[in-house]
C-alpha cells in the first residue's frame, strides 16, 4: 500500500497474495490511527475504507479475484468458520504491527457481493495510557468521577451512543480500581481492552449466559468491583441494582442521549425509584468530537504542503465532550417522590452542572474543536 492510502500492492505486483493484501490493510490502518478497517466487495473489486476520527475514508481497491483468499485469511486469523459463508460470524485476533500491539475484531457479514468483513483495531499499547485528562475530561468532571470511584458500593453510568467512547473511559476506570487491593471483574460482549489486573469474562448468548445470568455467577467469585458491559433489558437491570445494592461497585453502561435521561429510562425499565435512589451514584455522558490539528491549527497545511499530521482535513485525534450528573441527597429525593424529567434538570442546574452542550461550547472557546463538530456531535 503505497503513501497516499492507495492499495496498489496486489494489482502491481505480481504473485501479491491475501497474506500480503491483510498485512499492508493492517499496517498502513495502524500508522493512519484508523479504528476501523472495512472490506466491502463489489462486481468488479473489493472497495477497503478506514475509518478515522470517526469519519470513513476511501484507501482504494483489491482485484476481485483475491476476495475469497481475503475472506478466508481473515477467517483463519479470527478463528471463525472458513466453510460458512451464509451467516454472519465474528471474530478475535493479536496482530503486532511496527506501530505496536493490535487486538483485532472481525465482523464477517454476506452481501449480494460475497463476505464483506469490518475489523476493528484496539491498541493494547496506547488503551494503557489513556487518562481522563487525555481523553478530554475536564478537572470537574475528573473531581466527580473520582468521588464516585471511591464509594465502596453503588451503580456508576456511563451513556451515550454506539461510538461515543464509553468503552474507553470505563478502561480507564477499570484500570484505576486495579492498583487497589480489590477483586475487579468485568462483564462484557465482547471484551475489547484487557486491563491488568482485571478479570475479564466474555459473554456469550450462543451458549446460553446473558448479562443478567452471567452477572449471578460473577457474584459468587467474590468481586469488589464490577462492570457489567451493558444494561440492554429489565432482567440485566434489576440484577445490577442488586449488586450495587449488596456492598459492590458496579460500572455500567447505557444508550441514553443525555446523563438525566438514564434515571427514567432505568425506570421503564421496572427498576423501583427507592432502589435507583439508593444506589446510584453518577452518570456520565459523552460524545466523541474531532480535535483540531494542533501541527496546522485547523489550517489543513503547513507552509505550501499539505499538514502530514492531519492529512489536510484540518482535525487529528478525538476527544470527549461530556456532562457528569452527581446523584446527591436532593437529587435521590426527587426520584424517589417520581418528579419529571425537567425538575431533575433543574435541581441539576442548581446543584452547578454543567451540560454536555457547555462543554462543548467551551472546547471550542478553548480551540480544542470546532462549531461544526461539536453542533454534528450533539445533533444540532
Amino acid at each position: 500500500m503505497n503513501e497516499t492510502g492507495t492499495i496498489g500492492m496486489a494489482g502491481t505486483m505480481p504473485g501479491a497474495s491475501a497474506v500480503d493484501v491483510i498485512d499492508a490493510l493492517l499496517e498502513r490502518a495502524a500508522k493512519l490511527k484508523a479504528s476501523d478497517v472495512h472490506i466491502d466487495p463489489r462486481a468488479s473489486d473489493i472497495l477497503v475504507r478506514y475509518r478515522i476520527d470517526g469519519e470513513v475514508e476511501l484507501a482504494g481497491s483489491v482485484p476481485k479475484r483475491l476476495h475469497e483468499e481475503v475472506i478466508a485469511r481473515l477467517k483463519i486469523l479470527a478463528g471463525a468458520r472458513t466453510d460458512v459463508h451464509s451467516v454472519p460470524q465474528d471474530g478475535r485476533f493479536k496482530a503486532d504491527l511496527k506501530e505496536g500491539p493490535y487486538n483485532a475484531r472481525v465482523s464477517f457479514m454476506p452481501t449480494y457481493h460475497g463476505e464483506n468483513a469490518v475489523i476493528r483495531l484496539l491498541s493494547a499499547s496506547l488503551a494503557g495510557q489513556c487518562t481522563f485528562a487525555s481523553l478530554g475530561f475536564t478537572p470537574e468532571h475528573v473531581a466527580l468521577i473520582t468521588k464516585a470511584m471511591a464509594a465502596s458500593d453503588g451503580l456508576i453510568l456511563m451513556t451515550g451512543p454506539t461510538g461515543s467512547g464509553k468503552t474507553t473511559t470505563l478502561r480507564v476506570c477499570l484500570g484505576l480500581k486495579a492498583e487497589e487491593p480489590i477483586s475487579v471483574m468485568t462483564l462484557e460482549d465482547p471484551v475489547e481492552y484487557e486491563v491488568p489486573g482485571v478479570r475479564h469474562v466474555h459473554i456469550r448468548r450462543s451458549h446460553g449466559v446473558s448479562f443478567a445470568s452471567g452477572l449471578r455467577s460473577a457474584l459468587r467469585q467474590d468481586p469488589d468491583v464490577i462492570m457489567v458491559g451493558e444494561i440492554r433489558d429489565e432482567e440485566t437491570a434489576q440484577t445490577v441494582i442488586h449488586t450495587a445494592l449488596t456492598g459492590h461497585l458496579v460500572f455500567s453502561t447505557l444508550h441514553t442521549t443525555s446523563a438525566i435521561d438514564a434515571i427514567p429510562r432505568l425506570m421503564d425499565m421496572g427498576i423501583e425509584p427507592y432502589l435507583l435512589a439508593a444506589t446510584l451514584r453518577l452518570v456520565v455522558g459523552q460524545r466523541l468530537v474531532r480535535r483540531i490539528c494542533a501541527a496546522c491549527d485547523g489550517t489543513r497545511s503547513v507552509g505550501a504542503e499539505e499538514c502530514a499530521a492531519c492529512r489536510g482535513t484540518g482535525y487529528a485525534g478525538r476527544c470527549v465532550i461530556a456532562e457528569a450528573c452527581e446523584i446527591d441527597d436532593g437529587m435521590r429525593d426527587k426520584i424517589v417522590s417520581g418528579a419529571p424529567v425537567s425538575a431533575l434538570r433543574d435541581h441539576a442546574a442548581l446543584a452547578g452542572f454543567k451540560t454536555m452542550s457547555q462543554d462543548a461550547g467551551e472546547k471550542v472557546d478553548w480551540g480544542v474543536t470546532s462549531r461544526t463538530e461539536a453542533l454534528g456531535a450533539l445533533g444540532a
